[in-house]
């Protein structure tokens, strides 16, 4: 099962808007349950000798003034702050954050401020933390770096660090740790994964291509395309039936002639934006609700067996990718879609 599938992954964006939160919770319980967690972490984010003293516990959180708040402070032995780390998925960094952080570190000894956030954010929220810093009068950063796949930047005139780690670097270390936290850090990593894909990453040139909304514009034509064809045939209805507006795509509800109470029930034919980024398989789904004459399982079974891409199972929905072949032209292309809803259709009247 992939990551961003965890239990996590799936509650917690339910439950509560701060997800940022949430995450940096569950990385507390890991870390103060595991001896072996919170060494690995002391050692990824040491470099050369600055080795970061023993971390005994964690707390997140810890309210510093009325305006500051740590997310999470590692303490030593002697209850010093010797290292603070700031989650971030996709929130901004807020003014000041980075060199009133810097000031709560420890002054005896090895410290660091570690910022962790998506890797397609790092190069833009580095410069926001330089920035940060040379707008403070006194702090300044001197010897800049990558350590492994870590950015590290010293303070200048101090034991202080600062740093930036992805989440999936992060977890990464602490994943064969300890045998016993294995299954929570798999938890959390789902959650980070999924939250990965859900920010809005900084844009590059090619982003802004115009072959970009050329491509999402055929996809929604094949969709329509399939549907106005299946209908033609007599293998699909429409009747009573509308396209739909949909928030990440495009969706026409369609029917197979499988009744329920008299009529065509909980199929639709879609370009699906958030389903493509999570699976990576298609931009085009057929999606089956559960309320079905027929066993879905039954169904994804069937099409595994007949050599289809992985469907995806959710509470009320099967979601069966639809292949589009590479290299080929538009009406190539439309012939194998028609052809995959149509096989889809000819297995579910089957089991019916």
């Amino acid at each position: 099962m992939p990551d961003d599938h965890s239990l996590l992954a799936h509650m917690v964006p339910r439950l509560t808007r701060g997800v940022e939160d949430a995450a940096t919770d569950a990385l507390a319980f890991i870390l103060n349950e595991s001896k072996p967690c919170r060494s690995a972490l002391a050692d990824m984010v040491s470099a050369g000798d600055r080795q970061l003293p023993e971390i005994v516990d964690v707390k997140t959180q810890v309210t510093v003034s009325d305006k500051a708040r740590l997310d999470l402070v590692a303490y030593d032995r002697s209850r010093l702050k010797r290292l603070i780390i700031e989650s971030k998925f996709w929130a901004p960094l807020l003014d000041g954050q980075v060199s009133g952080y810097v000031k709560h570190l420890a002054s005896d000894g090895p410290t660091m401020l570690l910022f962790v956030a998506p890797e397609a954010r790092h190069e833009t929220l580095w410069v926001k933390i330089e920035r940060q810093v040379k707008d403070e009068p006194g702090l300044e950063l001197g010897l800049e770096r990558d350590v492994g796949k870590m950015r590290v930047a010293d303070v200048a005139a101090s034991d202080k660090r600062i740093a930036l780690m992805s989440w999936n670097t992060l977890l990464g270390g602490l994943r064969n740790a300890d045998a016993s936290m294995d299954a929570n850090v798999q938890q959390l990593r789902g959650l980070t994964q999924a939250q990965d894909e859900v920010g809005f990453a900084p844009l590059h040139p090619e982003d802004l291509d115009a072959t970009i909304p050329r491509r999402l514009i055929g996809f929604n034509r094949i969709v329509d395309d399939v549907v106005s064809r299946g209908t033609r045939d007599g293998w699909i209805t429409t009747k009573g039936m509308r396209a739909a507006p949909k928030s990440d795509g495009h969706l026409r509800f369609i029917g197979f002639g499988l009744e329920d109470g008299g009529g065509p029930i909980g199929i639709t034919l879609c370009v699906s934006f958030s389903h493509w980024a999570q699976r990576g398989t298609s931009p085009v789904w057929l999606r089956i609700w559960h309320k079905q004459p027929i066993d879905l399982q039954a169904l994804s079974d069937v099409l595994s067996a007949a050599g289809w891409l992985p469907t995806w199972r959710e509470p009320e929905w099967l979601w069966v990718p639809i292949e589009l072949p590479l290299g080929v032209e538009y009406e190539d292309a439309l012939d194998s879609a028609t052809e995959q809803v149509k096989r889809i259709r000819d297995f579910m009247i089957k089991l019916a």
